[in-house]
């Protein structure tokens, strides 16, 4: 309710909490779309208010530009999807509001506004959750799992493909743009930040701003990880590939046959023989939840925003997650 009607009701103790979402552009509507789902979303806080409101009138609640309506007392939690270079900002804002926040990656640019977010969302006992996605999918939880618990062995190395064709941005490059995802998947596999980072970044269109980039690390325990990114390849694809001493997983989320999308392989190596000989197969594909991830994701913040559960992209997640962007970019520019 619009705090000028009068006194909002007070939220039902079963209700879940309503919830506004500042920005509301390409990837926002689909937040808009799940928090309605969910009989969360409150309000739309966006400066194209008008070219929202048919959109938002499809969804049944009310489109304003005043960011004041984010923070009124009628709303119990925010979720932001504006442009990263405000993420800090709002953030602190929503805090200091007293309210909980879910915020799109990353958490924000400088390492200084993310850890200083963090300690005021500590101090204030409110909840702060990071939109790493994947790390709600369940083909990526049960990857996880299956990893954890030595299906393929020791894990030796990880290689992801973000390949996406279009949706060529000007006010970031494609690092920070969608390895942020990657990273995040890395990091929870091995358990901890690389000790080592190289970076290729590779310029097509614009000689100023990267499209594509290759990073690599290395890791204190055994471990090395390749990640490739990029926004002008002719293709999609979206693949994560774990190797272990005794197998592997395949997670490709752009797989059109969904019992193709994680696969185990086991043995793959035969080593019976006098040398190592690679042994062909299909993989056997592992089931896995139908659950939608962004729902998923957004269900645990929702839950998380009224103490009813913890969200594992919160900011001891998404600050190294954060560092890796930065140690990349800065190996980038340190070997051009």
């Amino acid at each position: 309710m619009n705090p000028s009607h009068g006194e909002p009701a007070p939220r039902a103790s079963d209700a879940p909490p309503r919830t506004a979402l500042i920005g509301c552009g390409r990837w926002g509507r689909n937040i808009a779309r799940v928090l309605s789902r969910l009989g969360a979303l409150e309000v739309i806080v966006d400066p194209a208010a008008d070219a929202l409101a048919a959109y938002a009138a499809e969804l049944g609640v009310r489109v304003t530009s005043d960011l004041d309506e984010a923070f009124a007392e009628g709303i119990d939690a925010i979720a932001i999807a504006a442009p990263a270079v405000d993420h800090a900002r709002l953030i602190l804002m929503a805090l200091e509001a007293g309210k909980p926040v879910f915020v799109e990656k990353p958490l924000a640019l400088e390492l200084g506004d993310a850890e200083h977010a963090a300690t005021v969302a500590a101090e204030k006992g409110l909840t702060l959750m990071v939109g790493h996605l994947l790390q709600y999918h369940p083909a990526f939880v049960t990857l996880k799992r299956l990893v954890a618990e030595g299906a393929i062995g020791e894990l030796r190395h990880i290689t992801s493909h973000r390949l996406n064709p279009g949706a060529i941005r000007t006010e970031e490059n494609a690092l920070w743009s969608m390895a942020p995802h990657d990273f995040s998947m890395v990091l929870a596999l091995t358990g901890e930040e690389p000790t080592a980072v190289s970076t290729l970044p590779v310029k097509v269109v614009n000689p100023a701003i990267p499209d594509q980039y290759f990073v690599q690390m290395r890791f204190e325990n055994g471990p090395t990880a390749q990640v490739n990114v990029s926004w002008l390849s002719p293709y999609k694809e979206h693949k994560l590939t774990v190797l272990g001493t005794r197998g592997a997983l395949v997670f490709e989320d752009t797989a059109t046959d969904r019992s193709r999308k994680l696969v185990l392989y086991r043995n793959y190596v035969d080593a019976s023989g006098g040398a190592p000989r690679f042994v062909k197969g299909d993989g056997e594909p592992v089931d896995f939840p139908g659950d939608e991830p962004l729902e998923a994701e957004l269900g645990v913040f929702l839950n998380a925003a009224v103490g009813k559960a913890e969200t594992r992209t919160g900011p001891a997640e998404a600050i190294p997650v954060l560092r890796l962007l930065r140690r990349a970019e800065a190996a980038a520019e340190r070997d051009a």
